[in-house]
């Protein structure tokens, strides 16, 4: 191994934080790999993962339940969607992201639940459980259809704008619609 190669591994395997404490980081004694975690588990721990859901009873075949989730204005704690949850009875469903609906009348707003419980972190996200809305000429951003359970969908949302998620009855009958809708508030992230 050349100086070089060595300092370079050094850097990779070493930090020092904000107090000036010099660390290496923690690896497997047998494999001598380096432990770590992915990002999201990383942004559980520092506070910054939320999840918010809801339920609309008796939709109608082809009836929509909607969630309304509205970005803060100038923060530089974007929105990224992890992950979206619907059911309709646990059966087929429909689910639809879209930006800037025609209306969006608040009815029933949804304190945000921090994931890491520790944390005294709150959104700065604005959610309506139980909205009247008017998708209109809004951009519809994604689309899934599947027989109820989880989406993983990367999405980094616009700052001050409001989105719709909206889950159709797929079913055969009249169904309770459930919807629940995982994100984190952390910077950008990687642009090119």
């Amino acid at each position: 191994m050349t100086k070089t190669s060595l300092k370079s591994f050094y850097d990779l395997v070493h930090y020092t934080d904000e107090d000036g404490y010099e660390y290496f980081l923690p690896h497997d004694y047998v494999g001598e790999g380096i432990k770590t975690i992915d990002r999201q588990e990383h942004a559980i721990h520092k506070g910054q993962v939320f999840a918010a859901w809801g339920d609309k009873a008796s939709v109608a075949v082809d009836g929509a339940y909607d969630i309304v989730i509205r970005t803060p204005a100038g923060s530089t704690a974007y929105t990224h969607i992890l992950k979206e949850h619907a059911w309709a009875n646990g059966n087929q469903c429909r689910l639809q992201i879209f930006e800037t609906p025609t209306t969006a009348t608040s009815d029933t707003s949804f304190t945000p639940i921090n994931r890491n419980r520790l944390s005294t972190g709150v959104s700065a996200v604005g959610i309506e459980t139980s909205a009247t809305v008017t998708v209109g000429a809004a951009t519809e951003i994604t689309e899934h259809i599947y027989a109820g359970g989880t989406i993983e969908d990367k999405i980094v949302l616009n700052t001050s704008t409001v989105y719709v998620f909206r889950a159709i009855n797929k079913h055969t009958d009249s169904a309770t619609m459930s919807m629940k809708i995982e994100w984190s508030e952390e910077d950008r992230g990687l642009e090119t």
